[in-house]
């Protein structure tokens, strides 16, 4: 699939699809054919492309999680990802996932992402003051994938040295569900099981061997899989997202001096970022009953493709869709999904994202674009490894040597 040949619903593939640099172009002239499309790849599933189509799957209890009713969000490689350890709450429906999420929402709340804005703000100056006096950086793999990495690691007490390794074990599972990559992440689950089993601590995985599930407490695989559940979603969609953000300011220079002349605006930016970004651009569900939407009756066992990026670019909901509108109302796009498994990471990402941006524009305001530096990868999610970009070079902020690293 590219985006210089007709697309055609039989041929969409969705990994490829997401690494496009105009994936927009792709999903409207497929929208166009049939707002609900038909893929042969992998085999076989339906896309939903509108967004009434698709909050209505997200909320209906036909449309499953759960590898044991269907593929699950995020086929081919849910059923890989099961074999190896069954991530809890996110293959899970109705009850059982409401008793994981209402104990993770008490810990994952705003108050506690705003907690940490100082110390995001410590860790994103760190790590611009490893680069500031070179005028060169790779924005993706030096700022926006370090920042989640060195968060994450402090999050959940997994070892500083090793977060790069955590990293990229997460990308590899979310991009392809690299076996090797799986097994590490999951060996490692029972590694720290252990340990904090032994010692709790404050951190997060601490405070989940509390946790209380159907009425019992929380076994060994259920916590190992919520800590897979946290590497997966801390280390991977945020990345990518910071990445996609830095590369539409540099091509748009009035965004640029819009969001220079007052960084205030940068929290309320992050919406309309998001909506045309959509960093998680897709979940998939299996079908337990015969149920209709948007007009088409699926049946049990059909897998269906909820696609919030084309979703976030309805033009039935978003005028000019494709376009960054800083006065949007946006505040009920499908950037972090919709329903009973909508990201339970939005405040702390957000968060993130606010200050990962406003130290870049405070420090590199003048950043440009290396020609040939931007590389996309296939995945599940939008994914960018590689951001090269040149500036004016500053000052250090430290007297000396990394502070995050």
């Amino acid at each position: 699939m590219t985006e210089t040949t007709e697309p055609r619903w039989a041929d969409y593939d969705h990994l490829a699809w997401s690494a496009l640099e105009d994936p927009a172009k792709v999903i409207h002239a497929l929208r166009a054919h049939n707002p609900i499309g038909r893929s042969e790849q992998f085999g076989g599933f339906y896309v939903l492309t509108r967004y009434a189509d698709c909050v209505a799957a997200a909320l209906h209890p036909a449309f499953s999680n759960s590898p044991d009713k269907g593929p699950g969000a995020g086929f081919p490689t849910t059923q890989k990802r099961a074999a190896v350890l069954r991530v809890a709450m996110h293959t899970d429906d109705g009850d059982r996932h409401r008793d994981f999420r209402m104990q993770m929402q008490r810990i994952l709340t705003p108050k506690f992402a705003r907690s940490l804005m100082g110390e995001i703000r410590e860790i994103c100056d760190a790590l611009i003051d490893d680069f500031i006096e070179t005028g060169r950086a790779d924005l993706a793999d030096s700022y926006s994938i370090e920042l989640p990495a060195i968060l994450i690691a402090r999050l959940l007490d997994l070892p500083h040295e090793r977060r790069r390794e955590f990293q990229r074990w997460a990308t590899a599972s979310v991009a392809t569900a690299d076996p090797a990559a799986l097994r590490s992440i999951a060996d490692y689950t029972a590694e720290l099981y252990e340990l904090r089993s032994a010692a709790p601590g404050n951190d997060v995985p601490s405070q989940m061997l509390a946790f209380q599930i159907e009425g019992r407490p929380i076994t060994r695989d259920e916590w190992r899989g919520l800590v897979m559940l946290l590497v997966f979603g801390g280390l991977d969609t945020t990345a990518n997202a910071g990445g996609y953000i830095f590369h539409m300011i540099a091509r748009d220079p009035a965004l640029r001096a819009w969001l220079v002349e007052d960084k205030s605006r940068i929290a309320g930016a992050l919406l309309e970022f998001i909506r045309l970004i959509s960093p998680v651009p897709q979940h998939s569900r299996g079908v337990t009953e015969d149920v209709a939407i948007g007009g088409h009756r699926f049946r049990k066992g059909d897998v269906v493709q909820l696609n919030w990026f084309a979703a976030n670019h309805d033009p039935a909901v978003y005028a000019d869709p494709d376009t960054f509108k800083a006065d949007r109302n946006n505040s009920n796009h499908l950037g972090f999904g919709s329903g009973p498994h909508m990201c339970l990471g939005k405040a702390l990402a957000l968060a993130e994202l606010e200050i990962m941006v406003e130290r870049v524009l405070t420090r590199l305001p003048d950043y440009q674009l290396v020609a040939g530096g931007t590389e996309r990868f296939g995945s599940l999610n939008r994914g960018m490894k590689h951001l090269a970009v040149t500036f004016i070079p500053g000052p250090r902020l430290a007297a000396a040597g990394p502070g995050a690293t």
